[in-house]
């Protein structure tokens, strides 16, 4: 069932990741495409979790950079 599943899928042109927990043999079985199996969350599918959240720092816009004035420059000798 597997390979059909695979092959389906590819003749249509997607690729897949596949998680089957329990069944008649316990334990897991992961199959699909090696390039997707790194982004699946084994633990978080299997444990019922909600999935990683990500967080991306905030970009910051620069300010424009203010002159210094004449009683600063003269505080630092120029």
């Amino acid at each position: 069932m597997i390979k059909i599943i695979k092959w389906l899928s590819h003749k249509m042109g997607f690729k897949i990741a596949m998680i089957k927990i329990g069944g008649k043999v316990p334990g897991i079985i992961i199959d699909g495409d090696k390039e997707l199996l790194r982004y699946v969350d084994i633990t978080g599918y299997t444990f019922k979790k909600d999935p990683l959240k990500r967080t991306y720092p905030k970009f910051v816009k620069p300010e424009p950079i203010k002159p210094l004035t004449p009683k600063q420059l003269k505080e630092i000798g120029l």
